[in-house]
């Protein structure tokens, strides 16, 4: 069992206080024990760190995860536009995950039947759920058919594709939105194939129906993000009335179906603007059998479209490994390389660019291949590390040229 605890059994949940709580301070990966002690006293800690509780008979596991997408470890000044909960802009909010811890909570509190898990490290590759997935690959819980992650963006997809792989049957998605909708005839909730990643698609080739369902954030991982408190205040009270062990269970999770037109991984003229976070291009692709190298996060606000990204090189070669950053930011590289694929006069089908790997199809069928590392070459402005540089030679301008009067030519030769 965790510490002291402020969260009282038995109590009503205040949704939008609980949030508050949650969310008055950033916690990077690392720092989520900062959280504990607003937590229930009886959670239990895994192996790993992860914090679960599991109540009475049900074939669900429930997740949500306590760090936030940031390396900032701050206070977050709260502020308030009607339904909208934002920060005054000096840090992101952490509604991404919090607002999936909150509804966890209010479960807990009125003693719905799951297996809640509450992981670590979400934002820096799922470190805690990966942890617990190889486990259970070995050590599967005969009971679980389905893993429900709290952990996604407006407020009405119920996730069927992850990173363009199935997750979940149709039948299930259908009828979980279907389920939420009857519970509030405000929701709008569908099956949305164009998930990105969270911590159930570690699961999916372990148990059958595994989604991930729309709390109500918004331009998570940015100083902009905000929280729809109406929308999860209904949301909470709403999953606490799903037939959670009545859901249909079709999938098989032996089965591997991927969505050829790419959703979530920007698959040309759709879905462009649904993007988040790019961790896990292996698990789209399969694993390598060799060991995966040491790699190296670097976190870095992006002033062009004021985001909180990432980057992950790889210690030995310094080769891009992953990437997290703005929509915006992924648009333009992707048109910055049907410029150059024009240039080349490739004939093709097909374009995807995920940030990581740009897959190209050919009429008859064929795929060629290429990393960001190998466009490098040809398309500079794919380095992030010189968009950092970049940034901060444009701050030093500024800064000079207020302080000294100096130009940009007279700084550049300097």
């Amino acid at each position: 069992m965790i510490g002291n605890s402020v969260y009282m059994k038995n109590q009503i949940m205040d949704i939008k206080e609980t949030f508050l709580k949650l969310t008055r301070h950033t916690y990077p990966h690392g720092y989520e024990h900062g959280l504990f002690d607003l937590l229930p006293q009886n959670l239990e800690m895994d192996e790993f760190g992860n914090l679960f509780i599991k109540i009475g008979q049900s074939d669900t596991m429930f997740t949500s995860h306590l760090d936030t997408a940031t390396s900032a470890n701050v206070p977050v000044n709260h502020v308030f536009e009607g339904d909208l909960i934002k920060t005054d802009g000096k840090s992101i909010l952490g509604a991404d995950d919090k607002a999936g811890v909150t509804i966890m909570l209010n479960m807990i509190e009125k003693e719905i039947p799951g297996l809640y898990y509450f992981f670590l490290g979400e934002e820096v590759g799922c470190v805690g759920s990966k942890k617990v997935a190889e486990k259970h690959k070995t050590q599967k819980l005969d009971y679980i058919n389905k893993v429900v992650s709290f952990d996604r963006r407006g407020t009405d997809s119920v996730i069927s594709f992850q990173a363009s792989q199935r997750c979940c049957s149709d039948t299930f998605a259908q009828a979980l939105a279907g389920e939420l909708n009857k519970a509030d005839t405000t929701f709008k909730y569908e099956k949305d194939p164009t998930g990105v990643y969270t911590d159930s698609a570690q699961f999916v080739s372990i148990y059958p129906e595994c989604t991930n369902i729309s709390v109500g954030y918004y331009s998570e991982h940015t100083f902009s993000e905000r929280q729809d408190i109406e929308h999860l205040t209904k949301l909470a009270e709403a999953v606490t009335k799903v037939d959670w062990n009545g859901l249909p269970v079709e999938r098989d999770p032996s089965k591997v179906e991927y969505d050829s037109w790419g959703y979530g991984w920007g698959s040309y003229g759709r879905a462009s603007s649904r993007y988040s976070t790019y961790d896990d291009w292996d698990d789209y692709y399969g694993r390598s059998s060799t060991p995966k190298p040491k790699e190296n996060r670097t976190h870095f606000h992006d002033t062009k479209y004021n985001y909180v990204s990432s980057y992950t090189t790889d210690y030995s070669t310094g080769e891009y490994t992953a990437v997290d950053i703005h929509a915006l930011r992924l648009d333009d590289e992707r048109e910055d390389i049907y410029d150059f694929l024009s240039q080349i006069e490739l004939d093709y089908k097909t374009m995807i660019w995920n940030g990581v790997k740009l897959v190209v199809t050919y009429d008859d069928g064929r795929t060629t291949d290429a990393t960001r590392n190998d466009l490098i070459e040809y398309l500079p402005q794919l380095d992030l590390g010189k968009v950092i540089e970049s940034q901060d030679n444009e701050k030093l301008t500024n800064k000079l040229s207020k302080t000294y009067g100096y130009d940009q030519e007279y700084i550049g030769d300097w």
